[in-house]
């Protein structure tokens, strides 16, 4: 039971840290998806 907390716990970290580098990193990365482009 323990074990599966743990995953559980982990995912839900995982998930919330992903939304804040996605939010955090949406302004950089289409910055740099216009260099190229041009």
């Amino acid at each position: 039971m323990s074990r599966t907390i743990k995953v559980v716990l982990a995912l839900v970290v995982i998930a919330v840290l992903w939304k804040l580098l996605s939010t955090s990193g949406s302004d950089i990365d289409d910055e740099i998806e216009y260099d190229p482009v041009e």
